[in-house]
């Protein structure tokens, strides 16, 4: 049975790495259950860079079961923020629905976000937010994410060459791989065409020269270097 939260509403400031775009003014709400009750259904607003955070306390082996639904002409998505600053779901990357066992015992923070392309423009997004919550392995469906973190862009299963085998076999590297992803995303989200063309062009030349990684000695350490540098210019500056 679910344990009743017992801390308070408070701010939770967005780690930096965890690729989402709400802010640290957003508005913050503590989940609280009932004794007995497992889950809730929260509806809510995202308005431009005003997005929408969820405080949940919760047991390291609890099992979680997170849905979002908006409108399906938005950038709407969420993450799923571990008590020690881990990302263990993104959104833009993962989809709408999160499911696993949580690890850590803490405060878990779930942020509701549009991408920056609709909300520069200060759209509006109303959404369904299912939070399931459950000690006794009761949530149906497989984990979505390894208990670590999220991992690769691609599907390891179809892992091809030096470079997307040593991503796989590497958790730092699965998830810099992933974290690509997402600022690539955003980037050509909020760019002018012409600024497209140059982004993309300069992700091919990246691409080249990060497969270039399988003639060094470490390989692993060549590709972590190229991942935080590439990551470095697309990432939003501040």
């Amino acid at each position: 049975m679910l344990r009743p939260l017992v801390c308070a509403a408070f701010l939770i400031a967005m780690p930096v790495a965890s690729g989402a775009l709400a802010q640290p003014t957003d508005a913050v709400t503590t989940l609280r259950f009932n004794p007995g009750q497992s889950s809730q259904d929260i509806r809510g607003t995202v308005v431009g860079y005003q997005g929408a955070v969820y405080a949940v306390n919760a047991r390291g082996g609890d099992r979680a079961d997170i849905r979002l639904q908006g409108p399906g002409n938005v950038s709407l998505y969420y993450n799923v923020i571990s008590p020690s600053g881990d990302t263990l779901f993104n959104g833009s990357i993962s989809g709408d629905r999160f499911t696993g066992t949580l690890k850590e015992t803490g405060t878990y923070s779930i942020q509701v976000y549009l991408m920056r392309n609709d909300a520069r423009r200060g759209k509006r997004a109303d959404f369904k937010l299912s939070v399931r919550l459950d000690s006794n392995g009761a949530v149906p469906g497989p984990i979505t994410r390894p208990p670590h973190g999220y991992g690769p862009s691609f599907d390891c299963r179809k892992a091809g060459g030096v470079v997307e085998a040593t991503i796989c076999r590497n958790t730092s590297l699965s998830e810099l791989d992933a974290r690509l992803a997402f600022v690539y995303k955003d980037a050509l989200a909020g760019a002018s065409p012409n600024r497209k063309i140059i982004i993309q062009r300069d992700q091919k030349i990246w691409l080249t020269n990060r497969n270039a990684c399988t003639g060094r000695k470490n390989v692993s350490s060549c590709l972590d270097k190229a991942y935080r540098s590439r990551i470095g210019m697309l990432e939003p500056k501040r």
